[in-house]
């Protein structure tokens, strides 16, 4: 049985969950909520979308690394559909005190619920309790002009430390991100 917390974000019914080898038959779903996210052009570093093979190796990967208590990955699902997604991966050797945010990917549909933020909160402590060794920081990078995200972050006690010029690409142009760390 799946561990799991039902929470209701405005009138929706929300069931988080970490990722398990059950997931690996439903990957279809998964697929489909990656490609939504690449068919709104949201702001994920994603931006081709995936087939269910290309989805199921991902999968399988994570899953490995959660295993090897590498990386931390939560799921969010609404109506039995894949709605949000959070991760943190351990990054290796000297720098293995760094926890970085893969990211946290919110359907649209379900955004400015609090989902987001609880999701970040759930993630970081299943980050300090479950990789190893632990995180004394989580690191991510922000699109520059990602006002909501970037609001979110700082409510959760990330502090901006770098401005990172043309470090990404996004509706065709090369834009800035920022490098934001939050210290455990």
């Amino acid at each position: 049985m799946r561990q799991m917390t039902i929470k209701k974000f405005g009138n929706k019914k929300i069931i988080i969950r970490k990722l398990t080898r059950e997931d690996l038959k439903i990957a279809d779903k998964f697929r489909d909520f990656t490609n939504s996210l690449v068919a709104e052009n949201a702001k994920i570093a994603m931006n081709e979308k995936i087939d269910l093979k290309g989805e199921h190796k991902f999968l399988s990967d994570t899953l490995n690394s959660v295993k090897n208590k590498k990386r931390v990955y939560l799921i969010a699902e609404c109506d039995e559909k894949i709605i949000g997604t959070a991760s943190i991966t351990q990054l290796s050797w000297r720098s293995n005190h760094v926890g970085e945010l893969g990211g946290i990917a919110v359907k649209d549909g379900y955004r400015r619920l609090g989902l987001g933020k609880y999701m970040m909160a759930q993630i970081i402590e299943l980050a300090k309790k479950e990789l190893h060794p632990k995180p004394k920081m989580i690191r991510l990078f922000v699109y520059i002009n990602n006002k909501p995200a970037i609001r979110l972050y700082r409510k959760l006690g990330f502090k901006k430390v770098a401005k990172l010029p043309k470090h990404i690409q996004y509706k065709g142009k090369l834009i800035d991100e920022f490098a934001m760390i939050l210290e455990l």
